[in-house]
């Protein structure tokens, strides 16, 4: 893969994964090949579509030379089909990196925003990682309303990021220093999803630029996304939370605390001490029901967009169902 610079405009890698997309994936190659002020190469790594996404890829691969195309030889699954592109030897080299999904609509301003956002508040060589807001909408595009604006108040909260999906990789923009950071490190496996691995990363060993003011992506909310909304009004029924109690001492290992300890085997070395702290508690909750009451206690006290959510939150890591 090249990386040529035209006109002196900031290169970007747009990173996308795609299975059985026919439906939309045509309309957000357009809308990434139309950024404006930046110069974009996009890789698409088909999973195995069993439908017609692989000829709509190949086809705009043959007609732009900025556009890659491959088909993985067996499925890797979301997130390791997103992770293996930014490990591959052919992704270095660009000024920055940006992952898509395959059935959103991106404004002709969605990069060249994020370049200068991380420009403007990182340096060239500190590991930085941009995301905004999103907009959901119909399959039409029609609708729209703001997610994460109510996350605001938790979004510099490690404990909140370690217990939920908080940031969308398809707003995502990082910088090769952090890029740099995220090989050095890779985990056998993802618990969680790409986005939620990379913010992690970037939220303990580097800088996060939260842009959640803003939104330069309608995201189709068409029941049919790999990946879709996340529930912002999480309650517990108290019938929930007493058949919650038969867990509380049983030993159990789930996606939250796995990935707490991939954390601290790749990057306690640069985690400062409060976070590493944090994320050893974590990572210790299975085995200790003491910790899950630590945990507890800091989830309460994170300003969740609703106290129903903050106390289920709280529920969870006591009853050891993170």
């Amino acid at each position: 893969m090249s990386n040529p610079r035209k006109d002196g405009s900031p290169t970007v890698l747009v990173i996308m994964a795609s299975y059985n997309g026919e439906k939309y994936i045509a309309e957000q190659i357009e809308s990434i090949l139309s950024q404006e002020a930046v110069d974009v190469t996009l890789r698409i790594c088909d999973d195995g579509s069993i439908d017609s996404t692989p000829a709509i890829c190949e086809a705009f691969a043959s007609k732009y030379a900025n556009v890659y195309f491959e088909i993985n030889k067996t499925n890797k699954g979301l997130a390791k089909n997103f992770m293996d592109m930014v490990y591959d030897d052919a992704s270095q080299g660009y000024d920055f990196y940006a992952f898509s999904d395959q059935d959103d609509v991106w404004l002709p301003e969605k990069l060249i925003h994020a370049v200068r956002e991380i420009e403007s508040r990182a340096a060239s060589n500190e590991p930085a990682l941009y995301y905004s807001d999103i907009e959901n909408v119909g399959r039409d595009l029609s609708g729209g309303f703001r997610e994460y604006a109510s996350w605001s108040g938790c979004s510099h909260e490690l404990v909140a990021v370690l217990t939920v999906n908080w940031a969308s990789g398809c707003t995502m923009v990082f910088n090769p220093a952090m890029r740099s950071r995220i090989l050095a490190y890779e985990p056998s496996s993802y618990a969680r999803n790409h986005d939620g691995w990379v913010h992690l990363v970037a939220m303990v060993s580097g800088t996060v630029i939260d842009d959640l003011d803003n939104s330069y992506i309608k995201r189709r909310i068409s029941g049919e996304n790999q990946v879709g909304q996340r529930d912002l009004e999480i309650t517990e029924s108290l019938g929930g939370i007493a058949r919650r109690w038969t867990h509380v001492f049983k030993k159990s290992m789930h996606c939250q605390t796995q990935v707490a300890e991939c954390l601290l085997e790749g990057y306690a070395k640069v985690m400062n001490k409060d976070d590493a702290r944090l994320v050893e508690t974590y990572a210790s909750m299975p085995r200790s029901f003491h910790a899950r009451i630590k945990v507890a206690s800091t989830l309460i006290a994170c300003p969740f967009p609703t106290k129903s959510m903050a106390f289920s939150m709280a529920c969870k890591a006591i009853f050891n169902r993170l």
